[in-house]
């Protein structure tokens, strides 16, 4: 009995400790500077006659906010350039810059949005892929 006492006093402590705790609402990234929509991180779309070129919507997860363009022909991705990919904070970028290359290459690869995600980046790369399949869809008109 001498010891049940105290277990349930730091029992009671640990139950009021945990129903008080206060979580947070993620963070917002920073909205992209007005010169990010106009910076390509590729080259910009080859001239290429019967291609049509159109931008995805800029689309925002906690971490980041992400704009792709995309260039195809028929059904075809033959260009894609990402106009915007900010991060809150330095591990955020970090795993952008990471991320973002791959995402074109296997774009480029399959010539369309039907990619899988990045390990790690999955926030980033469902994004930046959203922002691709919207860009071909208007593109396609």
């Amino acid at each position: 009995m001498r010891r049940a006492l105290p277990a349930l006093v730091v029992t009671a402590v640990a139950v009021i400790l945990l129903a008080s705790y206060r979580t947070h609402p993620p963070r917002r990234p920073p909205p992209p500077p007005p010169a990010a929509h106009g910076r390509p991180t590729t080259t910009p779309a080859p001239r290429v006659p019967g291609a049509r070129t159109a931008a995805g919507p800029l689309i925002t997860t906690p971490f980041s906010a992400i704009q792709v363009e995309a260039t195809v022909k028929g059904r075809r991705l033959i260009a894609v350039r990402t106009l915007a990919l900010t991060g809150d904070g330095p591990h955020t970028q970090a795993l952008n810059a990471r991320a973002e290359p791959i995402l074109r290459r296997e774009a480029l690869r399959a010539g369309s949005a039907e990619i899988d995600v990045v390990s790690g980046a999955t926030y980033t790369s469902e994004s930046w892929i959203g922002s691709l399949r919207a860009a071909m869809r208007r593109a396609h008109g």
